[in-house]
C-alpha cells in the first residue's frame, strides 16, 4: 500500500483496455471454420456499435489486430504454400495439420472471416485516435516450447510489413492466447510494449479446490490488485492485463449482470488509490454473447472511467502512449530511443 492510500487520499491512476482483434484465426484450430465465417458478419456489427461507444465516452483503445486481416486478399503460390514470406510455418504436435491449411487464399468478400481491413479502416476513421497494435501475424502460439525463434521472428516481421503498407507502424504486441514467448524478436523488429499475462487467479495450480473461491469473488465483485509494469528488456515494456471482462456464456450467465462492471468500477478505483494501472481487455467476439447486457455494463464502466478522468484522478491510455510515458519517467526519452541505446 503506498503512501496516497494509507492516508485515504485519491492519486491519479490509469486505465488501459486492450482488445483482442482476430475473427476466424483466433479459433480455427477449435472451431468449424463456417461457423467462424458467419461469426464473423455478426462481429462486425458489434465492432461497429463498440467504436461508437468508445467515441461516446472517449475512451482510447489498443486493438490487437491478427496481421493477415489486414490484407484484402491473398493466393498461395505455385507450390500451393500460403504465405511463404512467414516461412518456416509453426508446427504443432497438438495441431496435426499445416498452420495454414484452413486460408481460403481468396478475398475478404468471399471469406469475410480471415482478412478484415474494413474493419482496421474503421478504427482509423474513429473520432477517438485508437492504437493499432499487433496480435501476430497468423495467431501462432508464441510460448508454445514447439515454436521456434525462425518461427516467431518471420511472424512478427510480416505483421510488421503488412501493416507498414498501410502507413501503420506497430508499437504493441499482444501474445496469441496470452502464451508469452520470444520477446527478443518483439524488441529486434521494434515493438516497445506487450500485455503481459494476468496475475494469477487466486488457487491457481491448486486444481479444482479453491475453484469456488474465485467464483465467489466474481459474484462478490471482488476487485482484482492493480498491476505493475515493468521493463524487461531495454525499450521493451510488460504492461499486464488484470481484468479479462467476461463475456455472459457457460456458467457465467448465472453472475449478476451488473457484477462484471461493478467489479471493473472497482478496479478502477483501486488503481486510482495506489496511483497504479488497470489493464481491461477482452476480443470483440465476446459481445456476440447477451450483447445488450455487455454493452450495458462497459457502458457503466466508461461513464465512471470519464468521470473520474474530469476529476484529474484517472488517466484512459494505449498501450504505446503508457509505454512511452514510463519511458520518458524513467529515462527521459521515448522507447523506441531507448531501444536503440
Amino acid at each position: 500500500m503506498n503512501e496516497g492510500e494509507r492516508k485515504g487520499q485519491s492519486t491519479r491512476g490509469t486505465m488501459v483496455l486492450s482488445l483482442d482483434l482476430e475473427l476466424s484465426w483466433g479459433r480455427f484450430d477449435k472451431i468449424p471454420v463456417e461457423v467462424l465465417s458467419a461469426e464473423s458478419l455478426a462481429e462486425r456489427q458489434q465492432i461497429k456499435r463498440f467504436l461508437a461507444l468508445l467515441d461516446q465516452y472517449e475512451v482510447p483503445a489498443t486493438w490487437a489486430i491478427v496481421g493477415h486481416l489486414m490484407l484484402e486478399s491473398c493466393v498461395r503460390d505455385g507450390t500451393g504454400h500460403a504465405h511463404a514470406e512467414t516461412m518456416p510455418h509453426a508446427r504443432y504436435s497438438w495441431y496435426p495439420r499445416e498452420w495454414y491449411s484452413c486460408d481460403p487464399c481468396t478475398n475478404i468478400s468471399l471469406a469475410p472471416g480471415w482478412y478484415g481491413p474494413d474493419i482496421v479502416e474503421w478504427i482509423r476513421s474513429a473520432r477517438v485516435h485508437h492504437e493499432i497494435g499487433s496480435h501476430s501475424f497468423a495467431h501462432i502460439m508464441f510460448g508454445d516450447p514447439e515454436c521456434s525463434a525462425s518461427t516467431a521472428e518471420a511472424d512478427i516481421k510480416a505483421a510488421v510489413e503488412v501493416a507498414a503498407c498501410k502507413g501503420i507502424t506497430l508499437n504493441s504486441f499482444v501474445f496469441p492466447r496470452n502464451r508469452v514467448g520470444h520477446l527478443e524478436a518483439l524488441r529486434r523488429l521494434g515493438i516497445s510494449a506487450y500485455r503481459g499475462e494476468d496475475a494469477p487467479a487466486i488457487g491457481k495450480g491448486y486444481g479444482l479446490l479453491l475453484r469456488p473461491v474465485n467464483f465467489l469473488r466474481q459474484v462478490l465483485a471482488i476487485p482484482m490488485e492493480p498491476v505493475q509494469p515493468e521493463e524487461v528488456l531495454p525499450g521493451l515494456w510488460n504492461i499486464p492485463g488484470n481484468h479479462f471482462f467476461l463475456p455472459r456464456k457457460g456458467i457465467r450467465k448465472i453472475l449478476p449482470r451488473r457484477g462484471q462492471a461493478l467489479r471493473a468500477k472497482r478496479c478502477i478505483d483501486k488503481a486510482v488509490r495506489t496511483g497504479q494501472l488497470y489493464h481491461m481487455w477482452f476480443h470483440p467476439f465476446d459481445l456476440l454473447t447477451d450483447s445488450d447486457a455487455m454493452f450495458l455494463g462497459l457502458e457503466t464502466v466508461f461513464d465512471h472511467a470519464r468521470r473520474l478522468r474530469e476529476k484529474g484522478l484517472l488517466d484512459i491510455l494505449t498501450m504505446e502512449d503508457y509505454a512511452r510515458r514510463l519511458a520518458r519517467e524513467k529515462y527521459g526519452v521515448p522507447s523506441e530511443s531507448r531501444q536503440s541505446m
